[in-house]
C-alpha cells in the first residue's frame, strides 16, 4: 500500500475545508485536503459575513475578493412581503447604531459578498498557487492518532486503490454528518431541532427586484406560502427556504420539482416565471456542539464542531473563523515558533466564539416561527448577539459590540491612520505585530528579542503597548517590556 506524508491532512473539500488550507498555505505549511466527491458541483449556499470577508482581506486577497464577489444589502436588511414581486408588508434590519457600526467597524466592504462556491474557487486556487495539494477523489476509511502523528487510510474512488497517509495533524472540516467527528467517537451534544424545510436553489430572471428591494434578502408570507428568496450573484441565481404552506407535513418531505417551482412561484408572485431548478433538499435546521473540538492530534472545525440553521448567515463563517484560529497555530507549532501546548487554546477559544453564533441562528429561527407583524422588535433583540456572533465576540470576558476596546482576548479594532489610506488592520496583516503609543525605539528593542519577531508600529492611539496576534486578536496589553517578555515566554513554555 502505497504510504505518503503530509504536515496537516484536512478532511473534506468545502468553504471551511478549502479555507483552512488556504490559511495554512498562506502561513507556510503545505496541506493536503481530501474529499470523496468535486465539493465545487454544488449550487451556491451560504454567503460571506463581514469578518470573513475582513479576514480574507488580511491575508492578502483583496483584489480576489472585489473580483469573484458581489455587492448585496447591508447585513441583517431584510424586506417582508406577500410575493417577491409583490406589495411590501415590512422594512425590516437592525437598529440605526447597530448598522452604523457595521459599516464603520471593519476596512472590507460590508455589502460585498462571496458565496460558498466562490469562497471554495477563490481557497483553492489560492491553496494550490501557495504549495498546498486538494484531491476530491479520496474518501477516508480509517483514521487512527497516535503519540507523534495521526494514519489515515483512504480509498481513491476512481482507481479502487487504498493509500495510507500518515499526518502530523488532521483537521476534520466534513459537515454536520462528519465521519472524523464520528471514528473518533465525539457526540454532539445538546442537540437541538428547530424547523424542517425544504431549500430550493434555482435561475429565475426576475428583472431589477434588488433594485426595489433595496436588499438581497426577502421574507415572503401569504396564505399560500411561508419561504425567504434570496438572491446568491446579485442577478438571477438564488435560494429559497420553503417554511410552510397549507397541508405541509409536520415530517421531514421531499418536494418534487414540479411541486417546489409551483411553490417558487408563488413566492415569487408570477406563475409562469421560467425557473430553472438546481436541487431542492428536504432537511432540518437544528443547533448544537460536539462534546470535544479536539482529540490528540485530530481536529475538528465548522460543522463538524457546531451545526446551525442558516438562520443570521453565521454557520459557514463561524466554520471558516474555526480555521483561521487553528491554521496560524499550526503553522507556529509545525515551524517550531511555538510549542504544542499553543493548539490547547483551539478548543475553549472556538467553543465561546460557537456559542454566540448559535445564539443569533437559534434566536432567528425563534423570531421568524413567532413573526406575525412589524419584526423591528426581533431585529431589536437579536441586534447584540448578531454583532456580537459575527464580530465581536471575545476568547475573554464578554465585549461591548458598539464600542472599541483593547484588551487580550478581543480582535484588534479597525481604525483607518495614515490620512485614512490604511487599516490598523492592514498593519497586522497575518503577523505578530507589536503596537506602541511612545517609545517607540525603547518597544523596538524590546520585540527584537523576542522568538516571535513582531513588526513594530506607532500608534498615536494607543495608550500602552500591545501585541496582537497573526489572527488580529490581542495577546497581551501593558507597559512593561518585563511583562512583555513574560507574556511572550508563557506562549513560548518558558
Amino acid at each position: 500500500m502505497r504510504v505518503r506524508n503530509v504536515p496537516v491532512l484536512v478532511v473534506g473539500g468545502g468553504p471551511v475545508g478549502l479555507s483552512t488550507g488556504m490559511f495554512l498555505a498562506l502561513w507556510g505549511v503545505r496541506p493536503l485536503v481530501v474529499d470523496k466527491r468535486d465539493p465545487l458541483s454544488a449550487p451556491p449556499r451560504a454567503g460571506t459575513s463581514l469578518r470573513t470577508m475582513e479576514i480574507f482581506r488580511s491575508m492578502g486577497l483583496e483584489s480576489r475578493l472585489k473580483s469573484a464577489g458581489w455587492r448585496g444589502g447591508i447585513p441583517m436588511r431584510t424586506i417582508f412581503k406577500d410575493s417577491g414581486l409583490g406589495a411590501t408588508l415590512h422594512r425590516g434590519g437592525l437598529p440605526p447604531a447597530y448598522t452604523k457600526r457595521l459599516e464603520t467597524c471593519s476596512p472590507a466592504d460590508p455589502r460585498l459578498i462571496l458565496t460558498q462556491d466562490q469562497v471554495q474557487r477563490v481557497a483553492l486556487d489560492t491553496l494550490r498557487r501557495h504549495g498546498g495539494e486538494a484531491r476530491f477523489d479520496l474518501r477516508l476509511l480509517d483514521l487512527r492518532s497516535e503519540e507523534h502523528q495521526v494514519r489515515a487510510r483512504v480509498l481513491d474512488v476512481t482507481t479502487g486503490a487504498e493509500q495510507e497517509i500518515t499526518a502530523d495533524y488532521v483537521i476534520g472540516a466534513d459537515g454536520a454528518n462528519s465521519e472524523v467527528r464520528e471514528r473518533l467517537g465525539i457526540s454532539l451534544s445538546g442537540r437541538e431541532a428547530i424547523a424542517r424545510l425544504n431549500t430550493a436553489f434555482f435561475r429565475a430572471d426576475l428583472g431589477p427586484v434588488l433594485d426595489d428591494w433595496g436588499t438581497h434578502m426577502c421574507i415572503v408570507r401569504n396564505d399560500a406560502i411561508y419561504a425567504t428568496l434570496l438572491s446568491k450573484n446579485g442577478r438571477d441565481q438564488w435560494s429559497s427556504h420553503i417554511m410552510d404552506y397549507p397541508g405541509k407535513p409536520d415530517e421531514l418531505t421531499d418536494l418534487s420539482a414540479g411541486e417546489t417551482i409551483r411553490l417558487l412561484r408563488i413566492a415569487i408572485g408570477d406563475a409562469a416565471v421560467p425557473i430553472e431548478l438546481y436541487a431542492v433538499n428536504a432537511w432540518e435546521a437544528a443547533v448544537g456542539m460536539a462534546s470535544a473540538f479536539r482529540e490528540n492530534r485530530i481536529f475538528l472545525a465548522g460543522d463538524a464542531a457546531h451545526v446551525q440553521s442558516s438562520a443570521g448567515g453565521l454557520g459557514m463563517n463561524t466554520g471558516i473563523q474555526d480555521g483561521h484560529n487553528l491554521a496560524w497555530k499550526l503553522a507556529a507549532v509545525l515551524k517550531g515558533e511555538l510549542p504544542p501546548a499553543l493548539l490547547d487554546t483551539y478548543e475553549p477559544e472556538r467553543r465561546v466564539a460557537a456559542r454566540h453564533s448559535l445564539a443569533v441562528s437559534r434566536g432567528m429561527h425563534h423570531g421568524y416561527r413567532s413573526q406575525e407583524g412589524d419584526p423591528a422588535a426581533m431585529y431589536e433583540r437579536i441586534a447584540k448577539d448578531y454583532l456580537r456572533g459575527m464580530m465581536f465576540y471575545s476568547y475573554d470576558v464578554p465585549s461591548e459590540v458598539l464600542d472599541d476596546e483593547i484588551r487580550p482576548g478581543l480582535r484588534f479594532p479597525h481604525w483607518w491612520v495614515d490620512g485614512g489610506r490604511v487599516s490598523t488592520l492592514d498593519l497586522i496583516g497575518a503577523r505578530w505585530t507589536l503596537f506602541t503609543g511612545s517609545d517607540e525605539y525603547r518597544w523596538r528593542a524590546a520585540a527584537a528579542g523576542l522568538s516571535i519577531a513582531p513588526r513594530v508600529h506607532v500608534l498615536d492611539a494607543a495608550e500602552q503597548a500591545v501585541l496582537v496576534r497573526p489572527d488580529g486578536f490581542v495577546a497581551w496589553a501593558g507597559s512593561s517590556e518585563a511583562a512583555l517578555r513574560d507574556a511572550v515566554g508563557r506562549l513560548a513554555g518558558s
